[in-house]
């Protein structure tokens, strides 16, 4: 029930003609790929170890059964983009799509409200659903640095909310942060939170097998063990497999020469909607990590079968610029019945099974690409538990580095994000930023050319 397939039959240009690769170009990238891979077995990276050693894995069980004790009926997570979109991947992947909806759906786990945007409609929204139980809710608090501006000040508010709530609030707090260092460890040492950390060396798009990912799963009961398994089962698959044996050489060495190619945007197209968590998270993963220095591709997300009625017509009969990622997995059955059988334009679905249609529509949608001449491959899962789950994180965060090498880029860094952040603190009036000052009033203040429609 766990195995992984990957068909890139329809990216070489016996299928699709001049716009697919020579099979001579992936080739080409394998023994560049052999030798970093080799180094990364001595001086591996510090997120590629948690697999093996389950980084704080004793503390958050024996913290999520005093959460549970409490009887919790509210989570809120803050926490904004890799504090966010793991968390976001494992709760769509593996709990019931209408967990929130009743407890039926959930069992005795708690709802959960995953706060990634401060989007004050959004914020106040929240806070109208949870105040009439503040004293069953349990707030997670995520930020290496704690000096993200929208988590700290997510923080901020929600803190006043639970304190009103009286008795010992600080016991429904934890928060997740970098050991020692930052303002997190400050607040925790002053106000008596409880803390877990982030690994040395992990960044927040890389930490989804840390504390940041694995302790809000642990409070839903999720299998984070198995999630592990399955990152330990493919790390070492990649560490022992070469060339086209390797499924995160193949696909890394897809993706590079794709946008060396013509094809920049890699468009991930999941054929099960449990995954469209996943294609969020990676396509940060990809876009953070590899786009520097005027290069690296656009990932952007469609979802089969809707986006058949939006997108496809784009990927089919648009401008050749793209590489489809697909991702099918189906088990769920459902039979449709012969509801109008005086309709002869129908009556070739009755008696068929909605999980062979779905299937039909994955083949359609793969048949009209490639006959388009439009580059695409398939990831096929037996199922989507939670050691594929953990099989899809470690497969993709280790595509993403071999991207690294292959651009010539630190996959580590966010050059692009910080100034950005330096902006805002700058405008919000943080003093060590007041340099900053003068460029952002020359640039607000010049001349506007504004449409108003009143």
């Amino acid at each position: 029930m766990n195995t992984i397939t990957l068909d890139i039959t329809n990216i070489f240009s016996e299928q699709i003609g001049r716009e697919g690769l020579d099979g001579a170009a992936l080739a080409e990238a394998f023994p560049n790929l052999e030798t970093y891979n080799n180094d990364l077995r001595h001086s591996p990276y510090p997120f590629m170890k948690l697999p093996e050693t389950r980084f704080q894995f004793h503390e958050m069980k024996s913290l999520a059964e005093k959460i549970k004790a409490q009887g919790i009926k509210n989570l809120v997570l803050l926490g904004i983009g890799g504090s966010s979109l793991g968390t976001e991947t494992i709760f769509n992947a593996l709990l019931h799509p209408f967990h929130n909806y009743g407890r039926e759906f959930r069992g005795e786990a708690p709802r959960y409200f995953i706060l990634d945007n401060i989007d004050p409609h959004k914020i106040n929204s929240i806070i109208e659903v949870i105040e009439p139980e503040i004293e069953k809710t349990f707030l997670v608090v995520i930020s290496k640095s704690g000096e993200t501006p929208e988590t700290i000040s997510q923080f901020m508010i929600f803190k006043e909310l639970l304190k009103k709530s009286g008795g010992n609030f600080q016991e429904r707090i934890i928060l997740i942060t970098g050991k020692e260092k930052g303002i997190l460890n400050k607040i925790a040492e002053k106000e008596g939170y409880q803390t877990l950390n982030l690994p040395d060396g992990v960044g927040g798009r890389f930490s989804v097998l840390t504390p940041v990912g694995m302790f809000p799963a642990i409070l839903m009961g999720i299998a984070v063990d198995e999630i592990m398994d399955g990152a330990q089962a493919m790390s070492s698959h990649i560490q022992n497999k070469a060339g086209m044996e390797n499924m995160a050489f193949v696909l890394s060495a897809t993706l590079y020469n794709m946008d060396k190619s013509g094809k920049p945007i890699h468009v991930i197209m999941p054929y099960c909607e449990r995954l469209s968590g996943f294609a969020d998270w990676f396509k940060q993963l990809e876009g953070e990590s590899i786009g520097k220095g005027g290069f690296g591709p656009t990932p952007t997300k469609s979802v089969g079968v809707t986006d058949q009625h939006s997108q496809l017509q784009l990927y089919v009969d648009g401008p050749k610029d793209k590489c489809i990622m697909l991702f099918y997995a189906a088990q769920d059955k459902r039979p449709i019945p012969d509801s109008f059988p005086y309709l002869d334009d129908v009556s070739y679905l009755a008696g068929k099974d909605l999980k062979d249609l779905f299937h039909a529509e994955f083949q359609g949608t793969c048949l009209s690409l490639t006959e388009a001449n439009t580059a695409n491959f398939t990831l096929f899962l037996e199922d989507i538990n939670a050691y594929t789950l953990g099989v899809l994180f470690c497969l993709f965060e280790m595509v993403t580095v071999f991207l690294g090498t292959l651009y010539k880029v630190n996959a580590f860094d966010q050059p692009g994000v910080e100034q950005g952040k330096i902006y805002t603190k700058a405008i919000m009036g943080k003093k060590e930023f007041e340099s900053e000052g003068a460029k952002i009033e020359a640039i607000l203040s010049s001349p506007k050319k504004i449409i108003a429609f009143t």
